[in-house]
């Protein structure tokens, strides 16, 4: 097993225990609740409306832990972009316009849409989903990315000692030497 394997193995365990957090609320582990009793004859009646419902919160919070498992296992996949699945279908008997702005528009649009079916394949399920849905997905998989860098650094940080691992904190922002560069108003790399 290599390093890398270990170190997100490592920040996996320590996840477990902490309580997690997702892009609107914070989840802390609690134990399931009670089962609830009816009377038998009141589960098999299907007019029977009074059965347990996920409150909003209960609901919100499953979703949040689905989300995030199902973004653990999407970062840990290999990803390979094909560029023919990526290339616009061919239209077929439709005449172009040779007009300028409509040639300049299409090909605006096409650049969208190439762009758009790149991230597609970038976001677990993004394939099966409509644009709108896609891009929400796509806003929640970046924030769960930057948690797990910055949890990756913080585990860096530890495991090599703050002397191998030079940290540079300017502005209220820490940044990682040779984990690439930001630029900032006062700091130039």
């Amino acid at each position: 097993m290599d390093a890398s394997m270990e170190l997100m193995m490592t920040m996996m365990q320590s996840d477990t225990g902490r309580r997690h957090h997702t892009a609107d609320f914070v989840v802390h582990p609690q134990p399931p609740p009670p089962p609830h009793h009816f009377p038998l004859s009141e589960l098999h009646n299907p007019g029977y409306a009074a059965l347990p419902q996920m409150s909003e919160l209960e609901r919100q919070s499953s979703m949040a832990a689905m989300r995030e498992m199902i973004f653990r296992i999407a970062a840990m996949q290999p990803v390979q972009i094909d560029p023919e699945a990526v290339k616009p279908p061919k239209r077929k008997n439709v005449r172009i316009s040779k007009d300028p702005q409509s040639v300049a528009a299409r090909h605006r649009r096409e650049r969208i849409s190439e762009r758009i079916r790149i991230l597609q394949r970038l976001v677990p399920g993004g394939t099966k989903m409509d644009t709108a849905s896609m891009l929400d997905e796509a806003i929640h998989y970046v924030k769960f990315l930057k948690k797990q860098v910055q949890s990756l650094e913080r585990a860096g940080v530890a495991a090599a000692g703050f002397e191998e691992f030079p940290v540079r904190v300017m502005e209220g922002q820490m940044m990682m030497m040779g984990m690439g560069c930001v630029q900032q108003q006062q700091m130039m790399c």
